[in-house]
């Protein structure tokens, strides 16, 4: 129990989940990252330049190869050296190890995109087969390109333009030049979600 104790009172440093799975990616060796994360914890001790010597009696490392790593550090534009004067004039020394978290944050929006990027493929190619099915045809790559624009150009919602096909299948009109018209007339009453226009049917029923 008196080491439990011992432990919790030594304090915790908040890290990264991020840095932590991506820090190979961002080209940090090991000990790079361990500086790193030793930065971090005399920063959230109010000292933003500590004594490397320090850090390479917790890491057991020389100060000299601290240094080299630190230097590393830099050159790879993970932490910056910044020199600032304090309310007495007096330049003091700091690292800025902002750098590392923009970076991850970069390489966690890109994740995203990818992610965001192969739904939309994925969708892409579901609305493909679902005209090709209600048509019962093959498209043609001028339909194909219809559909792209709709998609890339007019941005019109996925869920709409399955419902227009659907709707002109229904009124047994294969052609997506009519799908097109839909579209339009929808876009000209401001329908923009399926929500939008199960609303509008509700308030201008055709029977």
């Amino acid at each position: 129990m008196n080491e439990l104790n011992a432990y919790l009172n030594g304090g915790q440093v908040s890290i990264s989940r991020l840095l932590l799975q991506e820090y190979r990616t961002l080209k940090m060796s090991t000990d790079e990252l361990t500086v790193y994360l030793q930065l971090t914890d005399f920063a959230s001790q109010g000292d933003q330049f500590p004594d490397l010597a320090l850090i390479g009696e917790r890491m057991q490392l020389p100060a000299k190869t601290i240094y080299e790593l630190v230097h590393r550090l830099i050159q790879k534009k993970l932490i910056t050296l910044e020199s600032r004067e304090n309310e007495q004039g007096q330049a003091v020394d700091r690292y800025d190890l902002t750098p590392t978290l923009m970076k991850l944050s970069i390489l966690a929006m890109q994740a995203e995109q990818a992610v965001q990027a192969d739904l939309d493929q994925n969708q892409r190619a579901m609305i493909f087969n679902q005209v090709e099915q209600l048509f019962g045809r093959p498209l043609s790559p001028l339909e194909t390109e219809i559909i792209a624009n709709w998609l890339d150009l007019d941005r019109y919602n996925p869920d709409l333009i399955q419902l227009a096909v659907r709707e002109a299948v229904f009124n047994q009109v294969y052609s997506l030049k009519y799908v097109d018209r839909i579209l339009l007339n929808w876009q000209k009453q401001n329908i923009k979600t399926k929500d939008d226009l199960q609303d509008y049917q509700q308030k201008h029923p055709r029977f």
